[in-house]
């Protein structure tokens, strides 16, 4: 005579481990990878520096990372990297030919808020780059020289 019961513990089992595996991965994503959305504060736009030109360094969005590359002869920085008049990063000295790959999460505005950069995970809708003005020159003659923001890619 075959004993049946011991057969069907078994897929039993197995389903059960998968279904609360099933139900702790989700509870687990939300925290392994929620978006960071405060930091600790950083300056106020500097409204009163005075506006360079426009340089012709082109900004590309790419979801949560910004892209660039100075093709010019100057030097720009160190300063800060500002984001829309209100989000900022620390930069060093931005030189000819070098290109930069900085992650939007880790510019920050005066009340610690950080970038809506979006991705996979946000729980936030992301925000457009606009204006890309970094802080150049030395620090009794400071001014914001723009860059030429080309793309926005959210996805």
């Amino acid at each position: 005579m075959t004993d049946f019961s011991r057969t069907r513990i078994v897929p039993l089992a197995g389903l059960l481990t998968a279904l609360l595996a099933g139900g702790a991965l989700p509870l687990s994503g939300c925290q392994l990878f929620n978006e960071k959305q405060t930091a600790a504060p950083g300056p106020a736009y500097p409204d009163a520096l005075p506006r360079g030109t426009v340089a012709p360094v082109q900004v590309f969005r790419e979801v949560t990372t910004l892209r660039m590359t100075n093709t010019t002869a100057r030097t720009f920085g160190p300063g800060r990297l500002w984001l829309n008049q209100q989000y900022s990063a620390e930069v060093p000295a931005f030189l000819p030919g070098d290109s930069w790959e900085m992650d939007l999460r880790d510019f920050v505005d005066d009340f610690g808020d950080v970038y809506r950069a979006g991705g996979f995970f946000a729980q936030r809708d992301p925000a457009a780059v606009v204006l890309c003005e970094i802080e150049s020159g030395p620090a009794d003659n400071r001014e914001l020289v723009g860059f030429v923001v080309v793309e926005n890619s959210f996805n």
